[in-house]
């Protein structure tokens, strides 16, 4: 886990567009701060991308490799976590595709723009939910 935050530090002190940025975790945040983060965010930073890619299924690894696009960042609906961050993610073209939503677990925030650095669980969603 050490290991894992230090590669972390490592991305996220590398990036220029995280400068000056204060590393939020979605954990130790109430709901209305967490709605107001969710709300402001702007990107999805790599290691996040990554994390999204090797979720899943092999169908959603594959599909996720071809094309994974960020459709929006939204708080739970039921049956998810209402007082959670999630980000709606499509993997694969078409009819093909399939949509999951990730729990935003760290956000990285400063006054001008709010990223998603890393992201947990993950849940399959229908195509009309979200």
């Amino acid at each position: 886990m050490r290991l894992f935050l230090s590669a972390a530090m490592l991305l996220v002190s590398g990036s220029s567009a995280l400068a000056g940025s204060e590393w939020l975790e979605s954990r130790r945040l109430g709901a209305a701060e967490i709605r107001e983060l969710c709300r402001r965010v702007g990107d999805v930073r790599p290691l996040a991308r990554m994390q999204m890619i090797t979720a899943g299924d092999a169908r959603w690894r594959r599909l996720s490799r071809q094309e994974l696009v960020i459709e929006s960042a939204v708080m739970g609906l039921p049956p998810l976590d209402p007082d959670r961050c999630y980000l709606v993610a499509r993997a694969g073209q078409g009819d093909d595709g399939v949509r999951r939503a990730f729990e935003v677990r760290d956000f990285a925030a400063n006054p001008a723009r709010v990223s998603v650095l890393l992201v947990g669980r993950h849940y399959e969603l229908p195509d009309r939910l979200y």
